[in-house]
């Protein structure tokens, strides 16, 4: 029974680092060991990656649960994402280069 108990928490465990992945950092969104959006950061700028991170919070908080496959939770997890990421943008990173 005991056995049975911890395999049960490492699935939960293992279930909820994929979810982590899945928000914080999707395999599809990295290529040759860069993450697109920091690629993005790099092309096109500080003030348009800030837009960009705006208009996905939105699109993920509007889409919420919508898409099949999709949690509403998960959804909302990658809006807080890109809010947090905007949030982090504006207070460490504009500074430096204004």
């Amino acid at each position: 029974m005991a056995r049975d108990l911890g395999y049960i928490k490492q699935k939960e465990k293992l279930e909820r680092q994929k979810e982590a992945d899945k928000v914080n950092h999707p395999s599809h969104y990295q290529k040759d060991g860069k993450e697109c959006i920091d690629v993005m950061l790099e092309l096109y700028g500080i003030q348009a990656v800030i837009h960009f991170c705006e208009c996905n919070a939105f699109k993920y908080r509007w889409r919420a649960g919508m898409k099949a496959g999709e949690s509403t939770e998960v959804d909302l997890k990658k809006a807080k994402w890109y809010e947090d990421y905007r949030e982090n943008l504006i207070n460490n990173t504009i500074k430096k280069y204004e």
